[in-house]
């Protein structure tokens, strides 16, 4: 009976050092934490067991191998819990795809969608843009959680928030555009084209801090789209503005969730972007300090072209004739 209780004493500690031992090895080597510690598992238990007596010991391989197979079905289940609820409860776009890869040596869930699209010059792109599954969901509750706390904000600082909080999770997108734009070899502009194009492409959806209502609920406006298109809308949406990693899942955005999305890309690239806003339009666009001809706010001296960013064919330095007063637009946000 004493000899049974050290066993499983023993088999404890083999799990407890191989934990530790594993988690170490992790910080150096780019290997999954699961992968270091069945491997120091298995070797532990390998010693331990030749160690016992003159004859070896298989116990402490034979509970490994076990413990290996109970903790491997229960990842498997916990992979495919996620899957199911999403697909069920979750708002995300039938034009995005599951796919389940290895990052660093550990299995993840990309939100993936297959984009083709042209410039407003007839210069045609392609990619392959993915967030993570768990970045999704965890920065969607975040926001949602915190939504309280930004109440008192200006349009500029919530605008900053999202910005701060989603572009590192939005890495993945980021490579491939940075892909897209070494494999043609765009210059300044031309990225930037490409970049807000990107965008231009989504169809446009209203996106509400309320429910979304039956069409004549709303303004003429409104009803005119959501009357043939009943679902170009979101609601329940903290302020009427989406997270970009929200807006990069269900693919649903209007104005703000635009500009924002976009700024974040341009910014990571290093350009002198900003965004500007219209209390008379009740709108929000792009603006862009780069050579460019057109329609242009000047701030600290310097000239940002307009960028309309809520449908195709709008190039820089160019609004639509109904909200084309600049002297009704003014920056709310920049990022230098």
């Amino acid at each position: 009976m004493t000899q049974k209780k050290s066993g499983c004493f023993s088999f404890l500690a083999i799990l407890i050092v191989s934990l530790i031992l594993s988690s170490f090895i992790q910080t150096f080597i780019p290997i999954s934490l699961y992968t270091s510690f069945t491997i120091i598992v298995l070797l532990l238990s390998w010693v331990l067991g030749k160690s016992k007596s003159a004859k070896f010991n298989w116990s402490y391989i034979r509970y490994s191998i076990l413990f290996l197979i109970l903790i491997t079905g229960l990842q498997y289940i916990l992979d495919m819990i996620p899957l199911s609820i999403a697909h069920q409860e979750s708002d995300i776009s039938e034009y995005i795809y599951r796919e389940k890869v290895l990052e660093e040596g550990d299995s993840i869930v990309l939100l993936r969608q297959d984009r083709k699209w042209s410039d407003n010059y007839g210069n045609t792109y392609k990619g392959k843009f993915s967030i993570r599954e768990k970045d999704y969901f965890s920065s969607k509750q975040e926001y949602f959680t915190n939504a309280h706390k930004r109440k008192q904000h200006s349009w500029g600082e919530l605008y900053n928030y999202l910005v701060i909080s989603d572009t590192p999770k939005l890495d993945l997108i980021l490579k491939e555009l940075s892909t897209i734009k070494n494999t043609n070899q765009l210059n300044q502009l031309e990225f930037a084209e490409m970049v807000v194009t990107f965008i231009q492409d989504i169809p446009y959806s209203f996106v509400f801090e309320t429910a979304c209502l039956s069409p004549y609920k709303y303004e003429k406006s409104i009803r005119v789209v959501l009357e043939k298109c009943s679902d170009c809308c979101i609601g329940s949406i903290p302020f009427g503005i989406q997270n970009p990693l929200g807006f990069m899942g269900n693919l649903k955005g209007d104005c703000d969730t635009r500009t924002v999305i976009i700024y974040a890309f341009l910014s990571y690239f290093g350009y002198d972007v900003a965004i500007l806003n219209s209390d008379y339009y009740k709108h929000s666009i792009l603006g862009l300090n780069i050579p460019a001809k057109g329609i242009y706010k000047l701030h600290n001296g310097k000239r940002y072209y307009t960028w309309e960013t809520t449908s195709k064919h709008f190039t820089i330095g160019t609004l639509p004739k109904n909200f084309d007063d600049i002297s009704h637009w003014y920056i709310v946000l920049n990022n230098i």
